[in-house]
């Protein structure tokens, strides 16, 4: 129906969630299943001397699994580094070594005591420095040094040379958790004709089916995959949480199965975001135009790769910011530690670098006498510049429109005339690539049918993870059809009714599902007015590459997603404690489909960034994690969070269905830099780590007023 795109229609899944109808997968409840508990390692780094599994030999109210009872004991959607089950080493605290099952949770956690494991303990990896090292221990046969990335273009030691300004510094991030509210959870089966069945919160249930049928030795016929109502996902359930456990389970046993894990085992074992650590060096002439990058950048993968190689390229990708930069030079690196695996999480990468570059920046503008907007806006990707990695923007860029109505904002315009000390303005500027990337698959198939009373279904593989893509793809559905968009069903993530149309991941899902929908309507369309009876329209996409070099897994990117934020911060210089006032953020993301939505994963991506800036961590003593229940890992909540205010740039991107671009993660990438550029326009603290250190900046006040208080009584007598 015409008007339907770029209106702020309700979720179409609102109603359900809001009532407690929608079932999410801890909600599933089979008859006559069996509980799962996983025994998990006590130690972060140790051999496996011995499993003794004798307390469950002929018992026929519990069973337990092992590495021995898999057909392949190893996975990963990269390198298959990782066990199901360890069996003869282990490699991060909380790793899995056995699955026990009972008729209840309860006898399931109590028979799991009784699987004795001897250990011989090993020296541990703690950081990427450590991996390093020639003595260090070795996680992997192949070493403790996964992937270096490099990248040069033009001369960088000429350009810094000839530069009127260099800066440079390291910035180091922390280990940080996905939290979604909803822990990892599913069920399993086997139907009446002996399909296995998984419902799980999964982000990739086509992945699941084949990992499945790798590990178990079965067809993927034999799987069927679907996914329930995820409570947040943000990259830590895109792999595996759950899924090949109950599978093992239903697929040994026949009966059906439950597994739910605590908060305290998502806390210590699940995917994670990289910590990282990038010694950035900039340079920038007279007139502020930068003229070089320079960082050597280390993630910390954890104990197995996962998603690692590509978060490092995103990372590469990203670290000299969205900019116009002639001379460009970057090593990166991702090793192996003993720490849980770190994988995808929102930014994928980006928010690490972007921390590094945008930090140097404002000092730049400070030391240039140069407005930080000014100063990008001299500096800003255009249409048809060229990228870091030499990438040409052949697609929407907006970045430079952004920056002008973030100028223009009532936050920023305050920021001229403040007068309260303690009082600070920031801002920062960020983009993310949408899509896997160069020579990587990427692509959608979508099915469209007719039901009767004019209504209509479509089937699309992908998954809704609290995004709102559903709505997004009902919403171009219905305009597409001229149909209001109750007239639209919408079945996604399902292995057993939809086509395989990759991962929801990578800010992708709406831009190639959409194509996909739209191609699937007008071949529907073409067959109705052919006369065919009972039409069922297929649809097809693939995402557009860019013409640039193949640099690395999945590098570079044909189409990115641009943001501008700024932030007001209040600074107690007695306590050091930071109180986030207001967020102004301007998002360039093609047409904008439902203006409500994204203004909500604005907001979203803000507060997971506002987290990443201020509170969380995770930090390990010997390999055990020091937070493990939510009263250790803190993070923000709903008092914590600012007025967040939202604005979009007027842009339409050609190539995607109906104008638009992916925006699901771009709002995390640049906050926390704005924060610590607020906070240094009250405390001059040079701020280099994440999150920001209350205790550092009330010692840093407390000797500016002892050095303060020197000063006045030098030259001083007493008459």
């Amino acid at each position: 129906m015409p008007g339907v795109v770029g209106t702020s229609i309700p979720r179409v899944d609102a109603k359900s969630k809001v009532t407690g109808q929608a079932l999410y997968a801890s909600d599933y409840y089979l008859p006559g299943m069996l509980h799962l508990q996983l025994v998990r390692s006590t130690q972060a780094h140790a051999k496996i001397a011995k499993i003794d599994t004798r307390y469950f030999t002929n018992r026929q109210d519990a069973f337990c699994f092992t590495a021995k009872d898999l057909a392949e004991n190893n996975f990963g959607q990269i390198i298959k580094d990782q066990p199901v089950l360890a069996e003869e080493r282990v490699r991060f605290f909380g790793e899995p070594i056995a699955v026990v099952a009972a008729q209840s949770a309860a006898l399931a956690s109590e028979y799991a005591q009784f699987v004795a494991i001897d250990y011989e303990t090993l020296d541990l990896v703690n950081d990427p420095a450590g991996a390093m090292q020639p003595d260090s221990p070795l996680l992997h046969p192949q070493g403790n040094l996964l992937q270096h990335l490099p990248f040069r273009k033009g001369n960088t030691e000429k350009a810094f040379a000839e530069s009127f300004l260099t800066l440079e510094d390291t910035f180091t991030v922390p280990v940080v958790d996905h939290l979604y509210l909803e822990p990892e959870a599913g069920v399993s089966f086997l139907d009446e004709e002996g399909v296995l069945n998984i419902i799980a919160g999964t982000q990739n249930p086509f992945y699941d089916q084949q990992e499945i049928a790798h590990c178990l030795g079965i067809p993927t016929e034999k799987i069927r995959v679907r996914t329930a109502n995820i409570g947040g996902g943000f990259g830590g359930k895109d792999g595996n949480t759950v899924q090949l456990f109950l599978a093992l389970v239903t697929w040994k046993t026949g009966l059906p199965a439950r597994l739910v894990f605590t908060r305290e085992e998502s806390l210590a074992a699940s995917y994670k975001r990289h910590a990282a650590k990038a010694k950035v060096r900039l340079g920038f002439d007279q007139a502020g135009m930068m003229t070089a990058y320079q960082g050597t950048i280390y993630y910390d993968t954890g104990a197995y790769a996962a998603l690692g190689p590509a978060v490092l390229g995103l990372g590469v990708e990203h670290a000299a910011g969205p900019y116009v930069i002639p001379n460009v030079q970057i090593d990166g690196y991702l090793c192996y530690t003993n720490k849980p695996p770190a994988s995808a999480m929102r930014g994928f990468g980006a928010p690490q670098t972007a921390f590094a570059v945008e930090t140097l920046l404002n000092r730049a503008a400070k030391q240039l006498q140069l407005d930080p907007i000014k100063l990008r806006l001299k500096n800003a990707l255009y249409p048809g510049a060229e990228g870091s990695l030499g990438q040409p923007m052949n697609h929407s860029v907006g970045l430079r429109e952004a920056l002008r109505i973030l100028a223009g904002s009532a936050l920023w315009q305050e920021r001229l005339s403040n007068r309260e000390p303690n009082i600070g303005y920031g801002m920062a500027a960020g983009f993310l690539s949408c899509g896997m990337g160069k020579g990587i698959k990427d692509t959608a198939k979508v099915e469209i049918k007719q039901l009767p009373g004019e209504h209509y279904e479509i089937r699309i593989g992908t998954v809704e993870i609290g995004q709102g893509s559903n709505t997004a793809l009902v919403q171009i559905a219905a305009q597409a059809l001229g149909v209001a968009t109750d007239k639209i069903r919408i079945v996604m993530g399902d292995t057993g009714l939809t086509h395989d149309s990759g991962s929801t991941a990578a800010s992708r899902t709406t831009y190639i599902s959409g194509n996909a929908l739209l191609a699937a309507v007008q071949d529907l369309k073409r067959q109705e007015a052919a006369g065919k009876t009972h039409p069922r329209g297929i649809g097809e996409a693939i995402f557009p590459e860019v013409p640039a070099p193949d640099i690395g897994i999945g590098l570079p990117h044909s189409m990115y997603t641009f943001i501008a934020q700024a932030a007001k911060v209040k600074v107690n210089q007695l306590t050091g404690e930071v109180e986030l006032l207001q967020v102004f953020a301007v998002t360039e993301a093609g047409r904008i489909i439902n203006p409500m939505a994204l203004e909500g994963q604005i907001q979203g991506g803000v507060a997971m960034g506002v987290g990443y800036a201020l509170l969380e961590q995770m930090g390990f003593n010997n390999g055990l994690p020091k937070q493990t229940s939510l009263s250790t890992y803190l993070i923000p909540t709903s008092l914590d969070l600012p007025d967040t205010e939202t604005a979009t740039v007027d842009e339409y991107e050609d190539s995607g269905p109906m104008g638009l671009k992916g925006a699901a993660e771009v709002g995390t990438v640049a906050i926390a830099p704005a924060i610590v550029a607020a906070v240094n326009e009250v405390v001059a603290l040079p701020i280099h780590e994440l999150p920001i250190s209350r205790e550092e900046i009330a010692r840093f006040c407390a000797r500016e007023r002892d050095e303060k208080l020197n000063e006045g009584t030098k030259g001083s007598s007493i008459p």
